[in-house]
This record gives C-alpha cells, sequence and structure tokens, in this order.
C-alpha cells in the first residue's frame, strides 16, 4: 500500500529536535521511515477502510475536510512507530490516543452523511395526493 504521505512530507513536518531512526551517513534512514508511513496508512485504513479504491490503494485525492488531518495523523502514528517505546513519553501516549480517536471522529461523520459509500441523497417527500410537497427532509441513508 502506497503511504498517504511521502517520506519528504514527513521529515517537512517533524521538527528539528525530533530523534529518528539514522542511517550510516547520519541522515535520517528513509526506508524504516517508508516502512513507519505504510505501517502508520495501514493503521488509517483499518479504521477508515472507505479510504480505499476498487485496488486496493487510497484514493487520490482524499475529500478536502479530512486530507490535512489525515496526513497529520499519519505523520504521528509514524513517528511514534520510529520513536523507541522505553524512552516515549506520556505526551507521545496521549498524541497517539487522540490521533486514534480523531479517526474514529472523522469514521463517524462520515458514515453519518458525508457521502459515505452506499449511502443516497436525502430527498423531499411528496405525497401521493395531488402531488403536493410534504415537506420533510430525510437525512441520508444506507440503501439495502
Amino acid at each position: 500500500m502506497t503511504p498517504l504521505i511521502s517520506v519528504e512530507q514527513f521529515l517537512s513536518m517533524q521538527s528539528a529536535s525530533a530523534i529518528l531512526p539514522l542511517n550510516g551517513d547520519g541522515e535520517p534512514d528513509p526506508a524504516r521511515i517508508e516502512t513507519a508511513l505504510r505501517k502508520a496508512t495501514g493503521v488509517i485504513v483499518a479504521h477508515l477502510p472507505w479510504l480505499l479504491d476498487g485496488a486496493g490503494e487510497i484514493g487520490h485525492p482524499v475529500k478536502e475536510q479530512f486530507a490535512e488531518a489525515l496526513e497529520a495523523v499519519c505523520a504521528d502514528l509514524a513517528l511514534d512507530r520510529l520513536t523507541d517505546a522505553v524512552t516515549g513519553s506520556e505526551n507521545a501516549r496521549n498524541k497517539y490516543k487522540e490521533s486514534l480517536a480523531l479517526l474514529e471522529k472523522i469514521n463517524r461523520e462520515y458514515q453519518g452523511g458525508l457521502e459515505g459509500p452506499g449511502y443516497q441523497e436525502s430527498e423531499v417527500v411528496v405525497s401521493g395526493q395531488d402531488g403536493i410537497p410534504d415537506g420533510r427532509f430525510f437525512k441520508k441513508g444506507k440503501v439495502f
């Protein structure tokens, strides 16, 4: 699976004080970062399966209302994978929990009527008598 963000995007989102795994040249190791980004993308897709297209990849572009939040969550989850669990702080654990909570919130919002897969638009109900509009609106719902 292609990661949600690239290694370059990930590195640009990190502060200078971030402790990242280094390669032999003393630079951040792109192979380990790429692996962490793939795993983070897997966690995101596990929470938001509607992101996948028919080929099992993330359908690009991600909807605008979710794009930046998902990129930040991907970077946070990857950074959590790259840092040592022994030296991880309480703040890092809380940030990880908050990232997962945000994924759950996005999924609830998406499933609740924001153009979800298998959902249909709401329509005005028209009564059968004389074509008089009823005026009631219904929230989007799953079509069975």
